[in-house]
């Protein structure tokens, strides 16, 4: 654990699974579970070697598989280290909307069983005290993604949701660090 940490502070490390078919596809993959390309394997393989693997107290993740595929190659298998996978660190449910071509969705028009952003931003707060209540002075990896991810560090920065556009979203396998 780093020095400079408060005690019961907690460290996240938040990183957003590698590229999927669907990405590439512009596919609203909400709930789906995803596949990986050669090159969302490649970015997972080149995460490995940038972080500090080994440092990890828990891993805390989607349980879609996309996600579940990013882990796998983060650690060349299981992590040494206690692994969740919850439903609660899933990707917006985009509802009936799921599967649909993004180019072809009017976004001001979604349908009525389309997760809000407000019920997004609730529900990574919630994630967020869960991290904070069980994992208290440690350090942790979450493996999630893009929508979800930076909902969960608005929370974390006290960002408020008019506010959550202007945050930048990560990248396929790109990581931020946050001590919350």
């Amino acid at each position: 654990m780093d020095a400079t940490m408060t005690t019961g502070s907690l460290r996240l490390c938040i990183l957003r699974h590698g590229e999927t078919e669907e990405n590439i596809a512009r596919i609203l993959q909400g709930h789906l579970p995803g596949r990986l390309t050669a090159a969302g394997r490649q970015q997972a393989m080149v995460a490995a070697k940038e972080l500090p693997l080994a440092d990890f107290d828990a891993v805390v993740s989607s349980d879609l598989q996309r996600v579940t595929d990013t882990v796998r190659l983060l650690f060349n298998g299981t992590p040494p280290c206690p692994w969740e996978r919850l439903e609660t660190f899933r990707e917006i449910d985009w509802g009936s909307m799921t599967g649909m071509h993004i180019p072809e969705v009017n976004m001001r028009h979604l349908a009525d069983d389309v997760e809000t952003r407000e019920q997004l931003y609730c529900r990574a707060g919630k994630a967020l005290d869960y991290l904070r209540r069980r994992y208290a002075g440690q350090t942790v990896l979450v493996v999630s993604h893009g929508l979800f991810l930076r909902s969960l560090q608005a929370q974390a920065e006290g960002i408020p949701l008019c506010a959550l556009r202007q945050m930048p979203r990560l990248g396929n396998c790109e990581h931020r660090w946050l001590e919350v």
